[in-house]
């Protein structure tokens, strides 16, 4: 039974930004939320995939895991579709709250996920008819793909990385099967979906290379990825980004370098064609960051935020560029014009919240209130897994 009342654990009902908001600012200047309370699109009894959606954007994942797991106990045990993927929800809810050993332990009680009880074939053909999840494609395993990607991200969480790897190659070598299967049956669409996954699973692994400090190894990853796949732009990027990371800047220039000729003889659509013209931009500012160049990176910068003005990492590496050169009067009053402009990106992004903060503390003068205001502001859009320690407060 997937909706047993014993496969729950309780969590934690305090609220982190709330208990600062407490701590630091006046009662009557407070933002307190309630995470608890029954959202809008719950209050109007909305779809449950709506419901879902408007949680997820508001970043309530406390109040998803509430939600989940209402929905789980009230479903039919038959409902295996709908209960797997409800169960997704909920696991996503719970790490995302950094409760990594209750996902954990929550997940093991669904059992091996490549099981029978999982695969469409082990129930009759009308079975899942009435399901919300329900799709023509009534072979092989039910369970979201996004949940296996989870179940093995939750390793690096717990502390093992190397078994998150492992999890991962698993999951690519079966989304070459996918890729396989579909050019056989003619699906094009289908073979090239699978192996956009794949990329985003090669990347995944490259990255945790990465965190592991293991350089080498992702040095020697990256340039493999880059022969299998020699006409991604985005990848070829990212692997100069890495040598810029390490350093090696000669390197980095090389890659660089391949990666304008590929977007010039690339014949794409106008929007992807300002897309690899935005990487390329961005890809020289970041070379100019790490050569000191501060007002050529700048230049850069505002070139991409021309034409994204929502770019977060254009605008934190900018305000880095505008401290360095001196200018930290304009680096203050861009970022703050940022996150009042896009209150639910900007405005909740922790690593601007943190350049901000310290920006406030080196212009020394009322640091304390201009963060405790900024503060208040973010609170009004941050979701409940935002790090209050980004405020240095």
């Amino acid at each position: 039974m997937l909706n047993a009342l014993s496969m729950f654990h309780d969590i934690t009902v305090s609220d982190p930004m709330n208990d600062l908001m407490v701590r630091q600012i006046p009662a009557n200047q407070r933002v307190l939320r309630d995470w608890n309370a029954l959202t809008e699109a719950e209050r109007r009894q909305a779809p449950r995939a709506e419901i879902l959606r408007e949680l997820t954007v508001n970043n309530s994942w406390r109040a998803m895991a509430r939600y989940t797991r209402a929905q789980i106990l009230a479903t039919l045990p038959d409902q295996i579709l709908d209960l797997i993927n409800l169960w997704y929800a909920r696991l996503l809810a719970l790490v995302k709250l950094g409760q990594y050993e209750m996902a954990h332990a929550e997940l093991e009680q669904l059992g091996d996920l490549r099981g029978p009880q999982y695969r469409y074939e082990s129930y009759p053909q009308d079975a899942f008819a009435n399901s919300e999840y329900h799709s023509k494609e009534r072979k092989g395993c039910m369970v979201p793909f996004e949940l296996f990607v989870l179940k093995a991200r939750l390793q690096s969480y717990l502390g093992d990385t190397y078994e998150t790897i492992d999890q991962l190659y698993d999951l690519i070598v079966h989304c070459k099967k996918f890729e396989a299967i579909c050019r056989v049956s003619g699906d094009s669409i289908g073979e090239q979906q699978w192996k956009d996954i794949t990329g985003q699973l090669h990347l995944m692994v490259l990255n945790y290379l990465v965190e592991l400090n293991d350089y080498s190894a992702a040095t020697k990853y990256g340039r493999e990825l880059a022969r299998k796949y020699p006409w991604d732009i985005n990848l070829h990027s990212g692997l100069g980004r890495l040598y810029l990371q390490l350093g090696d800047l000669t390197r980095a220039e090389e890659v660089f370098k391949s990666v304008d000729d590929m977007v010039k003889g690339h014949h794409t659509s106008e929007i992807e064609q300002i897309h690899f013209k935005l990487q390329l931009t961005m890809n020289r500012a970041l070379l100019a960051v790490t050569q000191g160049q501060w007002l050529v990176a700048k230049s850069a910068f505002e070139e991409v935020l021309a034409q994204e003005p929502e770019n977060l990492s254009a605008t934190n590496n900018l305000a880095v560029c505008e401290l360095y050169a001196g200018q930290l009067n304009e680096a203050i009053p861009r970022l703050e014009k940022l996150m009042f402009a896009y209150p639910t990106s900007a405005g909740t992004s922790e690593s601007l919240v943190f350049n901000m903060a310290t920006l406030y503390e080196l212009r020394t003068e009322g640091s304390l209130q201009r963060k405790q205001q900024m503060m208040v502001e973010v609170s009004k859009s941050a979701g409940d897994q935002f790090n209050v320690s980004m405020f240095k407060i």
